[in-house]
């Protein structure tokens, strides 16, 4: 009976993105360490708990441990596809593929043992902020384009877009933005990141949302 070989374990999920993190360290020309950026890795898994309830950094770590056995068993990795084979190529260096493998899921489960880091120990990366606020972002690019109109009514056209659909949309614009404030409280907020995004702003934009549901959907 031929053996299987779970080819999709390579094609997403955290091996790639954790092989996305140690490429970014290894090219920041010491901007970053990789210890840093596999804190702010459990950081992120941590602070969503659907992240952490489809796979926490610990099973992360299992699942790089299984790469490492699959990638050690197999002499050729050819079958494999093509984005993975070059990110581990480039992530491992002179090493053995499935020795970097082992070492960088030592690393994570290490790392996902200790306490969170605050983001005055840490400051958040651009990466890690993207991950933490996607639908703040994703309403900088359409702010850009109708840099024009009015902030609010910009944000009540993004909402009601997706109107009477626009349950999804409404709450994490308004979920992110509270966690923006909560999270970043001073006067500018996040203002650092996206240019509009003031504490004022988000209390706007949760304004914005809050009213369309109340006038639509109560």
């Amino acid at each position: 009976m031929q053996q299987r070989f779970p080819a999709s374990l390579f094609s997403g999920g955290p091996v790639l993105r954790l092989l996305d993190i140690a490429i970014r360290a290894q090219e920041s020309k010491g901007g970053s360490s990789l210890d840093d950026e596999i804190h702010r890795y459990v950081r992120v898994i941590r602070s969503d708990w659907i992240a952490g309830w489809n796979c926490s950094a610990y099973v992360a770590s299992g699942m790089l441990e299984l790469s490492a056995e699959l990638v050690k068993s197999h002499a050729d990795l050819s079958h494999l596809p093509p984005d993975f084979q070059e990110k581990l190529k480039r992530a491992c260096g002179d090493m053995e593929p499935a020795d970097y493998l082992d070492t960088l899921a030592g690393i994570v489960r290490i790392i996902d043992r200790q306490p969170p880091l605050e983001y005055d120990e840490l400051p958040m990366s651009d990466w890690e902020f993207r991950q933490t606020f996607p639908f703040l972002t994703g309403l900088d690019a359409i702010l850009m384009d109708e840099g024009d109109r009015e902030f609010r009514e910009i944000v009540q056209g993004a909402v009601t877009a997706e109107h009477p659909y626009c349950h999804h949309l409404a709450s994490a614009y308004s979920a992110e933005a509270q966690r923006a404030t909560i999270l970043f409280p001073g006067a500018d907020a996040v203002k650092n990141r996206l240019s509009w995004a003031t504490r004022g702003a988000l209390r706007e934009l949760i304004n914005a949302v809050d009213d369309h549901m109340q006038e639509a959907h109560s």
